[in-house]
């Protein structure tokens, strides 16, 4: 998937996830709308998987290019709010909520530049354990495609945790310690195995060839990971809390009570 189109899906799913119904229940009148979910878009609408097994498609209110859509998703959040009497969200209208949204794109594509990610997990033991996975980004959700030769994947079973770590390559960072990264905690969802589970799996190998090779073989898996809470770590004195809610808070480095 084009990626410039994989990063609206992210930020909408992720950030915006509450205006998605309200788009459906007013612009194809419909009252029977539980969820929905962004699965495409383009200079002509969007498409959208609602109740988890319907695909609606719904027209923008003009045709736009792709630096547009973001716009015109706002402009029409706006008119499903007025119409339906649902306000947006009272953070909207904090003196930083611009700034907030850059930064949340600003941790998104940083992400969308990993084809593999470090996980780490716990055993029942206590026993700590670290390791990596391919990873990949699809319709806004997170996947890994794991092995059960791993140790993680035993911890994944027993209690669908970890925490993954995206950090920015040595050779690019100016020095060792000042590596930018994102850390997240998340919960390990496995997937049955049908129609979507292959469809993923499609996408996912155009990034990987030996996915191809091995996604038939029976001790490999494709899982979710839900991403729950985290911190990122822009540079020297710049860091960021991302918390359950998807808020992005700047951490007052070195501050004091007193200050």
């Amino acid at each position: 998937m084009d990626i410039s189109i994989e990063r609206i899906l992210d930020h909408m799913n992720n950030d915006h996830g509450d205006v998605l119904p309200l788009y459906v229940r007013h612009f194809c009148k419909r009252e029977d709308v539980k969820e929905a979910k962004l699965i495409d878009v383009n200079e002509e609408g969007m498409t959208l998987l609602v109740n988890g097994n319907e695909r609606v498609q719904i027209k923008f209110t003009k045709k736009t290019d792709f630096k547009g859509i973001h716009l015109e998703m706002i402009k029409m959040a706006k008119i499903a709010r007025k119409a339906l009497n649902v306000p947006a969200p009272e953070h909207y209208k904090d003196k930083g909520h611009q700034e907030e949204e850059k930064m949340k794109m600003e941790i998104s594509d940083f992400i969308g530049n990993f084809k593999s990610v470090i996980i780490g997990t716990v055993s029942e033991e206590g026993e700590p354990n670290a390791s990596y996975a391919p990873f990949f980004k699809y319709h806004g959700d997170s996947y890994l495609y794991i092995n059960e030769t791993e140790v993680y994947f035993e911890n994944f079973k027993k209690n669908g945790k970890a925490s993954l770590l995206f950090i920015q390559d040595e050779g690019q960072a100016m020095v060792p310690s000042m590596r930018q990264r994102v850390t997240y905690n998340v919960e390990i969802q496995f997937l049955e195995k049908n129609d979507y589970y292959n469809e993923i799996l499609d996408e996912f190998q155009k990034n990987d060839f030996s996915i191809q090779m091995t996604r038939n073989v029976p001790v490999f898996h494709l899982v979710r990971a839900k991403l729950i809470s985290g911190k990122y770590v822009k540079g020297p004195r710049q860091a960021f809390d991302i918390t359950k809610d998807r808020r992005v808070v700047e951490v007052m480095l070195g501050a004091s009570e007193n200050s």
